[in-house]
C-alpha cells in the first residue's frame, strides 16, 4: 500500500536527498534547504514515498487555490519500472479529487539529445489521464509542456501558482 511520509515525521531526509540530486538535472532542482523550509509552510508538502515500510521515491506537491501542483515526483531507481508511478498518480487523484493537478514535462522535441526519454514521459502521463494545456513556458533555455488532470488550468493561474510559492523576488531570479 502507498503511504507518504511528511519528511517532517521520517528520518529518510538524506535518502531523499540522494534520490532528488540523482533525478533532477541541477537547471530543474531548487536548492533542497528551500524545498525543506518551504514544505514547513501551509501551501507545500515533503513526502518520501513507501510501499508498506520499503522507501520507494519522493513527492513535493505545492498548492494554490484548487490546483495541486506536483513539482517533483521521482522513484528510486531500484524500485522503477513497478508500477509506482501510475499507483501514485492514481493514489493523488483520489485524495485530491475535487482539486487540479498540474505539472510540467520537458516538451518532447526530436531534437533533443533525451527525446526517448521525453516521449516516454509525456507518454506515461497520458496513460495516467494527463492532456496538455493551451501554454508552453519556457525557464533557462528549455521548453516545458504543461500537463493537468481534472479542469483546465490556464496560463495566468500557473504564474500565480509560481507567484504564491516563490515570492515575488524569487519568482523572478529563478
Amino acid at each position: 500500500m502507498i503511504n507518504l511520509i511528511s519528511l517532517k515525521k521520517t528520518n529518510v531526509l538524506p535518502k531523499v536527498k540522494n534520490l532528488y540530486m540523482n533525478e533532477f538535472p541541477g537547471y530543474e532542482r531548487l536548492p533542497f534547504w528551500f524545498l525543506v523550509y518551504k514544505s514547513k509552510k501551509e501551501n507545500s508538502d515533503f513526502y518520501a514515498i513507501y510501499d508498506d515500510s520499503e522507501y520507494i521515491g519522493l513527492l513535493y506537491l505545492t498548492y494554490y487555490k484548487d490546483i495541486v501542483y506536483v513539482f517533483y515526483l521521482a522513484i528510486d531507481p531500484s524500485q522503477q519500472s513497478k508500477g509506482y508511478g501510475s499507483r501514485i498518480l492514481q493514489y493523488l487523484r483520489e485524495i485530491y479529487k475535487d482539486k487540479r493537478l498540474l505539472l510540467n514535462i520537458e516538451k518532447v522535441d526530436s531534437s533533443a539529445d533525451n527525446y526517448e526519454q521525453r516521449f516516454k514521459r509525456k507518454k506515461f502521463y497520458e496513460k495516467n489521464g494527463f492532456k496538455n494545456t493551451n501554454f508552453e513556458i519556457a525557464k533557462k533555455d528549455i521548453v516545458y509542456e504543461i500537463l493537468y488532470l481534472g479542469e483546465e488550468v490556464y496560463e495566468y493561474e500557473y504564474h500565480a501558482l509560481f507567484k504564491s510559492y516563490l515570492g515575488r523576488i524569487l519568482n523572478f531570479i529563478l
